[in-house]
């Protein structure tokens, strides 16, 4: 196995095990975030801050 094809298996072993930084608490948070009770209040943030940073928002680079 060559060093390329080690270092792409440790990396979806990482991936699959999860991000060891992330806790319970902090992957209930998460949940609450994207599916749960705080989901639309989260929606309005991202559209927030899309429409105040065009990059952000997908929209055209400043040095276009």
């Amino acid at each position: 196995m060559s060093i390329g094809e080690e270092l792409l298996a440790e990396r979806r072993r990482r991936r699959r095990a999860g991000d060891p930084r992330l806790t319970a608490e902090d992957r209930e948070l998460l949940g609450r975030l994207v599916n749960g009770d705080v989901a639309e209040e989260f929606q309005e943030a991202l559209d927030a801050v899309s429409v105040a940073d065009p990059l952000v928002g997908g929209g055209d680079s400043p040095d276009d």
